[in-house]
């Protein structure tokens, strides 16, 4: 493998399998996730606990959150129970490939990059990137960035769409978006660069919300999509079917009322999300 793919895999936070016997691996256990699953009688999902309305640690000690709530969902539906992994945003794609989760339920924006090396389920969410600042600095765009810092998490895309649209900006990563958020909030950077949804929960649970404006036009946008391994479309539309059933029966809808919708922190209308289900007759 050459050198210059190595760094790229590893930018996107993807470790590959060194070794033919490490492949072949991979591949017999992708070939039968499906009934892998329902023999074990658990779903592995990997999920966040650094994303407030999708995945965070409560008060309890339980993670919790929008993603949860669909990975439970998907377990209840095939009948299995559920196993949380927490996973990072640099670690849950060599973590599914690995072996060790069935499946990435963790604000994974499906992109052309990570579908080279895993496949994705359609789109169960939707949202575009943009900037976070203090609502004191004079940052209202990526033309302001020229010069400053901006923070986001390891394997994250954003800092590559940054890049793009303010080459003169300086991206610095860090290990989950709360630690990106917290040295914005000490000066030692000058923004936070992710999904817009992900910067609104960050400012909900700040303890002065209203110090921090979310600016700049949309980096882009995609799904969430549920992360599987490759070549397993027994596995992938099983997952599929389960989103379209979801969506249809109103279930979808039951948990963005009660992580995102009206009311929540994050207090977003389902019509400002702009987002509707793939449905397939």
């Amino acid at each position: 493998m050459k050198r210059r793919r190595v760094i790229t895999a590893l930018g996107l936070g993807i470790a590959l399998a060194p070794t033919p016997f490490l492949a072949g691996i991979a591949r017999a256990q992708t070939a039968a996730t499906l009934d892998e699953v329902k023999k074990r009688g658990v779903l592995r999902a990997g999920v966040r606990q650094d994303v407030p309305g999708f995945g965070i640690v409560d008060e309890k000690g339980g993670t919790v959150g929008f993603d949860i709530d669909i990975a439970t969902e998907l377990a209840k539906r095939l009948g299995v129970k559920i196993e949380l992994v927490p996973v990072t945003a640099a670690t849950r794609i060599p973590l599914l490939q690995q072996g060790r989760i069935d499946l990435i339920a963790a604000t994974l924006t499906h992109y052309r990059e990570r579908d080279r090396v895993i496949d994705f389920s359609i789109g169960y969410f939707w949202t575009g990137q943009k900037l976070m600042v203090k609502k004191s600095s004079n940052i209202q765009s990526f033309a302001d960035m020229a010069g400053k810092r901006a923070g986001t998490t390891v394997g994250a895309l954003a800092l590559k769409n940054l890049a793009a649209a303010q080459p003169k900006a300086v991206g610095q990563t860090f290990e989950g978006y709360p630690e990106a958020f917290l040295a914005m909030q000490r000066g030692l950077v000058d923004a936070v660069v992710a999904d817009v949804i992900i910067l609104a929960g960050l400012r909900a649970n700040a303890p002065n919300p209203g110090d921090y404006v979310i600016v700049g036009e949309s980096l882009g946008g995609g799904d969430y999509a549920i992360g599987v391994r490759e070549n397993d479309s027994k596995w992938r539309d099983a997952i599929n079917f389960a989103l379209q059933d979801m969506w249809r029966d109103g279930t979808w809808d039951k948990i963005y009322g009660r992580w995102v919708g009206p009311g929540t922190p994050l207090n977003l209308a389902k019509s400002e999300i702009g987002f509707s289900m793939e449905l397939w007759d």
